[in-house]
């Protein structure tokens, strides 16, 4: 039974009197299992809310014709253990770590609830039939799942469980049931690729609007590949061929459909050299978290807060550390602010990635090391700007542990 931590002031619950160290039983005769069930039922206006306390059951009668939250706080977040993927996936970043890094770094989640709730990327490989008809009943929409080829065979083969051939059943009483699903593919060489994309992407199609976006992106590869499945890179011409494939095919969902429902990501595009397409190309930004659509974003807004500002002649002497993906374009949105600020001094400093190896170039995984390394002792100016990506909120670091003081 969740325990319950505490109580929030002025709340439903502490107006009907339950305590910290309650322990909640059910709501409208249905067990609490986890904040799911918590969050579902609660929706209720009138609710017979049953408790444990001191060893025995209290029944409450409440009224939360609001419809807002109880006000119960409790242990966990989840009430619940966090659930562990249980794939071992050909192209797992996290199996790419080096050793020494902290514990929540080698966590792997796989987590349903967090995808409703925090928007992760799913399996569902470690759900039972059960669990399925739950996340219908439950209504819980959207979910993100991580689907990388609708083969069963291939997809077994590269999740490394049986369970994974379960996804096309999976799919289609997801689908049935009107949940949207956000799906993510991550492309390997010569192996769900080519072909094996176009058979999924077909087999998503199908699904829509139910299917209401699907991401395409590189397996990131790190140099810590010891003893893993010898994946290869893409080379600028794969790349080309990846973009041409999915815009073919994203081209034609638009005419049939009025969504492009497939996107490549930023990476292709920097890779392949070509530019990355318009705003309106992303139209709702669905993947944005998938690297879908950041460049085109950012230069958005980029452009429209430029439009705002008037010319300056005021001195500014700044740099800029960013990833080798964003570098150039970085560059070049420094050189578009100078038209209109016309005294600055700013310096984009591109960061290689020693610590994971340069194949991996996004910002979001350069570490402090590799910052205060690469910078020392260049002149910065006045203030060192990084993007807040590299940093990781909870506590301020980046992913080796320095924080931004240790860096400064």
């Amino acid at each position: 039974m969740p325990v319950i931590k505490s109580i929030t002031k002025g709340s439903v619950a502490e107006k009907a009197g339950i305590i910290a160290g309650d322990c909640l039983i059910s709501i409208n005769n249905n067990i609490i299992g986890d904040v799911l069930d918590y969050m579902f039922y609660c929706a209720d206006n009138d609710l017979n809310v049953k408790i444990a306390r001191d060893g025995k059951t209290i029944d409450l009668k409440i009224n939360n014709s609001d419809y807002t939250d109880l006000g119960l706080i409790f242990e966990t977040f989840l009430m619940d253990t966090q659930k562990h993927c249980s794939n071992k996936c050909l192209f797992c970043f996290i199996d790419q770590n080096p050793k020494g890094m902290r514990d929540t770094i080698y966590f792997k989640d796989d987590d349903v609830r967090l995808s409703f709730l925090q928007g992760n990327y799913i399996t569902l490989t470690n759900l039972s039939d059960r669990d399925i008809e739950r996340i219908v009943k439950l209504k819980i929409s959207p979910i993100n799942i991580s689907v990388h080829t609708l083969n069963p065979l291939l997809r077994v083969k590269m999740l490394n469980n049986k369970n994974a051939a379960k996804i096309n059943e999976q799919l289609k009483i997801l689908s049935d049931a009107h949940i949207e699903i956000k799906c993510q593919i991550v492309l390997c060489k010569n192996i769900n690729d080519k072909e094996e994309l176009k058979n999924t992407l077909n087999g998503l199609k199908k699904l829509y609007p139910s299917v209401s976006s699907v991401s395409v992106v590189p397996a990131g590869l790190t140099k810590h590949r010891e003893d893993l499945y010898p994946l290869e890179l893409f080379t600028e011409e794969d790349c080309t061929q990846i973009i041409d494939l999915i815009e073919k095919f994203s081209d034609e969902c638009l005419k049939q459909t009025g969504t492009r429902l497939v996107y490549p990501a930023d990476e292709f595009y920097i890779k392949a050299k070509k530019p990355v397409p318009s705003y309106e190309f992303y139209e709702d930004f669905l993947q944005l978290e998938n690297g879908i659509g950041m460049t085109s974003l950012f230069n958005h807004e980029f452009f429209e807060y430029f439009k705002k500002i008037k010319a300056d002649n005021s001195k500014y002497n700044i740099s800029i550390a960013t990833g080798a993906a964003a570098y150039e374009n970085m560059q070049y949105l420094v050189d578009e602010l100078k038209k209109k600020v016309h005294n600055l001094n700013c310096s984009v400093y591109k960061i290689n990635n020693d610590f994971f190896g340069h194949n991996v170039v996004v910002a979001g995984l350069i570490t402090g090391n590799d910052i205060i390394s690469q910078l020392k002792g260049k002149d910065l100016g006045d203030k060192l700007i990084i993007p807040d990506s590299m940093l990781r909120y909870e506590n301020d670091m980046f992913l080796d542990s320095i924080t931004v003081k240790e860096a400064e």
